[in-house]
């Protein structure tokens, strides 16, 4: 069984230079959302990361493909290649699950239709080499946009979710942190991948048990056999 976790590391010292950032990235999000839909007949019948490649070929432009139908290359200037895809997966996902619960919607037709798809509140991966390089045990290096154009800026990570990690996550496989705000201050969520072997018991035998950690109780805990 895989599983993740997250842990969210707080960065010191700034507060809106991120701002711009998330903004763009969610409109490029929304942007793309407009092209899934308008092509969504022929991304269904593509798998995995063919449907990315595919919606590439319709917005970006490259040697072999030097006019794309979408103006995206323009809208995005200099957009860093690894956000734009991010971007696209997010706007698959979202356009996905749209059409999914509009057909189930069709189907059954309680409560209300299923709203367009939105951007919402997404937030950017920070894709490492390209977007993110670790620089010490408490800095690191990101790329945002900052001044009308996409650079890199040192930013300090809080010493004690940082230690936190080492303590506790070594043993596991580090994914892509992503950029996130809560309230006004601003983190990078490390997200971490692990296996582990389940116990070969029947299920008549298994007790499940789901802790959900609360804003305003602790926590809701179901235990289920």
């Amino acid at each position: 069984m895989q599983i993740y976790t997250t842990y969210s590391v707080k960065i010191k010292h700034y507060n809106n230079i991120f701002k711009d950032t998330v903004i763009v990235y969610r409109h490029a999000v929304d942007y793309l959302i407009s092209v899934c839909l308008d092509h969504w007949d022929n991304i269904v019948t593509f798998k995995g990361v063919s449907r990315l490649t595919y919606i590439e070929t319709l917005i970006h432009a490259t040697k072999d493909n030097p006019d794309p139908i979408y103006d995206f290359d323009a809208k995005f200037y200099k957009m860093p290649s690894y956000l734009r895809r991010g971007a696209i997966n997010e706007a698959i996902g979202k356009v996905s699950s749209y059409k999914t619960n509009l057909d189930n919607w069709i189907k059954d037709p309680v409560g209300r239709e299923p709203s367009y798809p939105k951007a919402g509140y997404s937030f950017p991966s920070m894709y490492r080499t390209v977007m993110y390089n670790r620089t010490g045990d408490y800095t690191a290096q990101i790329k945002v946009y900052i001044r009308n154009t996409w650079d890199w800026i040192t930013i300090n990570l809080k010493k004690s979710d940082m230690d936190y990690i080492y303590r506790h996550c070594s043993f596991r496989k580090q994914c892509a942190p992503t950029l996130q705000k809560r309230g006004k201050e601003w983190f990078l969520g490390f997200p971490f991948e692990e296996k582990v072997k389940l116990a070969d018991i029947s299920v008549y035998e298994q007790t499940i048990v789901a802790v959900d950690l609360g804003i305003n109780t602790a926590a809701t805990i179901s235990v289920m056999r």
